[in-house]
């Protein structure tokens, strides 16, 4: 009699002749050497917990710009022991191919510019379009994650080139306002000096205090008043 103690997350398929017998859950199970009179040989392990699957650096085409690098990492589990261990050769393999096609799909329709604004929607997409390939191999995808979207560098140049010109754009643009509403200060201050000459003397006596200058007033003289020599 052979002992087995399982984890919580794992499972055991047990094969006679090849054949699957049977699945046993998380506990300690006792195996016996003989199943139905045929003998227990082979006994496979399979862990369900969730990890992690990333596809770092592939390169695509976007519908403006070829050669755009996307990283995207998957998240999934084992759903099927069965399906996980029978139906393909290595179904890890498997899952990073069809993750690979659906970024292809998804991005080959999408500008650069897009794909930057939509990353979350992008996320969404992927996860039902792997979705499929995934149960087909015993495996649950629970969750895509785009990490990065890279433009190649003659794209990353252009967009810095046009993103400095806006900016130099909008600078101009609040310089030559500042410079207006300066000038529009100035035309009402010298129209309010033209009517009001008093204020003129006023703001000259004021200038000349400040830097310390001497200011010599003037009497008006009065009509047929003779100024002394």
């Amino acid at each position: 009699m052979t002992k087995i103690v399982l984890r919580d997350h794992e499972r055991a398929v047990l094969r006679v002749d090849g054949r699957v017998a049977d699945v046993l859950a998380g506990g300690r199970h006792r195996l016996p050497r003989r199943w139905f009179g045929r003998p227990v040989v082979e006994v496979q392990r399979v862990d369900l917990r969730r990890r992690w699957l990333v596809l770092p650096g592939q390169e695509v085409a976007a519908a403006d710009v070829p050669g755009v690098r996307v990283s995207v990492a998957l998240e999934w589990r084992v759903v099927d022991p069965v399906a996980f261990l029978d139906t393909a050769v290595d179904p890890v393999d498997s899952l990073r191919l069809a993750a690979q096609v659906a970024v292809r799909d998804a991005f080959g329709v999408r500008e650069v510019a897009e794909l930057v604004a939509v990353r979350p929607q992008l996320s969404g997409a992927l996860l039902d379009a792997v979705a499929g390939d995934a149960v087909a191999v015993g495996a649950e995808v629970t969750r895509v994650e785009v990490r990065d979207v890279g433009a190649p560098g003659e794209v990353r140049r252009a967009q810095l080139a046009l993103h400095t010109a806006r900016q130099d754009g909008l600078a101009a643009l609040e310089r030559a306002r500042g410079e207006t509403a300066a000038l529009r200060a100035l035309a009402n201050g010298a129209k309010v000096l033209a009517d009001n000459p008093a204020l003129l003397q006023l703001r000259t006596a004021e200038a000349a205090s400040r830097a310390g200058g001497t200011i010599v007033l003037g009497v008006p003289l009065a009509p047929g008043t003779i100024p002394a020599g």
